[in-house]
């Protein structure tokens, strides 16, 4: 999981910090307008009745709820047990479970995998192994969609940045309340590690994020993928 920093200033990881925030995430992140648009522009582009596999799927609001709706077969993966839950109430007729996304592998291909602002959690390499990953569970043709914060929208992220210049490691942001510590890609390196992986980037969107006050986070640059895997 994401690194949280702890009282002697440390990054720690801890599962039970997004276990207890749950229901309060919903609420605070769950109404993006950027977010929503992007759904929206994503089901234009899907074949009806899609196979996806929303990886990090959280509460299931709003993207499963969404897809689920416009008659798409979702299932979804998160590494939080509470999330599961609420994920399985939000879509009855989805197939939901508690996995890590580095262990996970799905029964069969899928037209459309969505990893959609869980990705906070992962170092360097492993956003690059899982870009390998989401090649091998996509259909040829088929979808992926990020949703992230691209380290070209942090301020400083010059500091921090990696000697290819392709993410910055050890930014530091206020997330419901605590602070915790990230690894993130600019957008010429997920253009990078995504056609690396044989997928073609097809569009991008970026939107700004201000959380309400009860949330206590701060405000964010959502930065949106979608790309294609290749014949």
């Amino acid at each position: 999981m994401a690194n949280i920093i702890s009282s002697d200033g440390n990054a720690v990881p801890t599962l039970d910090f997004y276990d207890s925030v749950a229901a309060e995430y919903e609420s605070a992140y769950g109404h993006s307008a950027g977010l929503l648009t992007f759904i929206q522009k994503s089901l234009s582009m899907f074949k009806p009745t899609s196979k996806i596999l929303d990886v990090g799927c959280g509460t299931g609001a709003p993207v499963a709820t969404t897809m689920a709706r416009e008659g798409h077969k979702i299932t979804g993966i998160d590494i939080t047990p509470s999330m599961i839950e609420l994920s399985r109430a939000a879509v009855p007729d989805g197939d939901f479970e508690v996995a890590d996304m580095l262990e996970y592998e799905p029964k069969e291909q899928m037209d459309v995998v969505l990893n959609i602002l869980s990705l906070f959690s992962l170092s360097r390499q492993e956003l690059e192994v899982m870009a390998h990953k989401w090649a091998k569970w996509v259909v040829a043709d088929g979808f992926l969609c990020i949703g992230t914060i691209a380290a070209d929208f942090c301020n400083p992220a010059k500091e921090f940045m990696t000697e290819d210049e392709l993410s910055a490691e050890g930014l530091r942001f206020q997330f419901m309340g605590t602070t915790v510590e990230l690894t993130l890609m600019t957008k010429e390196g997920w253009r990078v590690i995504l056609e690396r992986a044989g997928f073609d980037v097809i569009h991008t969107e970026e939107h700004l994020f201000v959380p309400p006050p009860e949330a206590k986070s701060d405000n964010e640059v959502q930065y949106f993928i979608m790309a294609r895997k290749n014949k």
